[in-house]
């Protein structure tokens, strides 16, 4: 291996429930209660090639072409077809879940991602984009100085009385990526302009997906949004989710002849931006626990603070404010009530969490367990 190019082991394992969705909802026809705490994923082919044998295929037929408004468990009661008799591509376990739901037609299982083999993984881009986040926060603190042009620009965006109708997915867009130019795109390669792609110093920090999983790793998890004063709202949201404890294994390559970083510049990042986080966000919310120096939000569902720079640019009075003025400005619904957001010391006044063994924990939430050599 080139000298220049140092590879090391990632150790992480998950603390909440980790979500990574691949897009997909699994439909209400497509999975079956076997119990109030566990649901099975059918096998449609294999399903199919049974009912054939029982000569209920034209039956599946009709039910399968919306010609049925219910679920599959029902489905197969009506046709007495027992649960023992079903090949199910996996198991989840989800009491935690169902339990608190009275109607179990009304739920949406969103699924998580995975490889060719029905393994689930976490890919090299979510990961990625996650340390990216971090280490831009932690620049954004340690160096305020470098930012302060785009700091002021994007003040003077946000806080004009300008209400004109904004696109929420390209609102700040061109103040983001001057940050990240400032950051990232320090490489002056020739016959190159400045800001070009080729410039980013982030081409040389590699990360690869994650080693395969098990599906005996997942487990389902209800969508809970709780308030500052520990106030919860449920909704009949499942999500597949990789289980609390379990570790996830990958590869980070960093090429040091363009990119500066190593273990202990990463992990230092880690615990600033974990500390602005704590400070800016979660202190607001009782009966949460604050991130630990090691640990990091990855994957879906972690809520707007894990995903943005606001806080680490701004710090906590002037980001609550600028936050809230985002969400005015790009016309969230006003029944998420951000107009409340100054009067609860905190912008989202909402954390995302769900309930995993009787407990309620923030999703995506992970620890760094080791960073080896390799």
């Amino acid at each position: 291996m080139n000298k220049y190019l140092k590879s090391y082991q990632v150790v992480i394992s998950a603390v909440g429930p980790l979500f990574v969705g691949n897009g997909r909802e699994i439909g209400k026809k497509e999975y079956v209660f076997i119990n109030r705490s566990q649901i099975g994923v059918t096998d449609i082919q294999n399903l199919y090639q049974m009912l054939q044998k029982r000569e209920k295929e034209a039956e599946f037929e009709d039910y399968m072409l919306n010609r049925g408004n219910f679920g599959l468990t029902d489905w197969l009661k009506r046709q007495n077809i027992r649960t023992e008799d079903i090949k199910f591509k996996y198991k989840l376990d989800c009491g935690d879940a169902l339990l608190e739901r009275g109607n179990n037609r009304e739920l949406h299982v969103l699924e998580f991602i995975k490889d060719a083999y029905g393994l689930p993984y976490i890919p090299g881009s979510s990961l990625k984009g996650m340390f990216r986040t971090i280490l831009l926060g932690a620049d954004l603190i340690k160096n305020p100085l470098k930012y302060q042009d785009q700091k002021k620009t994007m003040q003077q965006t946000v806080f004009t009385d300008d209400y004109t109708r904004v696109n929420r997915k390209y609102y700040l867009d061109k103040e983001i990526k001057s940050v990240e130019r400032t950051a990232y795109r320090t490489l002056h390669r020739p016959k190159t302009e400045e800001g070009n792609a080729l410039n980013d110093t982030m081409q040389g920090f590699i990360i690869s997906d994650s080693e395969p999983l098990s599906v005996n790793d997942l487990v389902l998890c209800q969508k809970i949004d709780r308030h500052p004063d520990g106030q919860e709202r449920k909704f009949p949201i499942l999500r597949e989710c990789i289980k609390p404890n379990t570790e996830i294994k990958f590869t980070m390559t960093i090429d040091t002849s363009i990119c500066k970083l190593n273990a202990k510049l990463l992990m230092e990042a880690v615990k600033l931006f974990a500390d602005s986080y704590n400070q800016s966000f979660i202190a607001a919310f009782s009966g949460m626990d604050v991130l630990k120096q090691n640990e990091v939000l990855c994957g879906g569902g972690c809520g707007f603070v894990s995903k943005t720079i606001v806080y680490p640019l701004y710090g906590k009075l002037t980001g609550i404010e600028f936050t809230q003025r985002v969400f005015d400005k790009t016309k969230v619904p006003r029944i998420h009530k951000h107009n409340m957001d100054k009067m609860f010391g905190v912008s989202p006044h909402i954390i995302k969490c769900t309930q995993y063994n009787g407990q309620i924990l923030q999703m995506g939430v992970c620890r760094i367990r080791r960073i080896s050599a390799i």
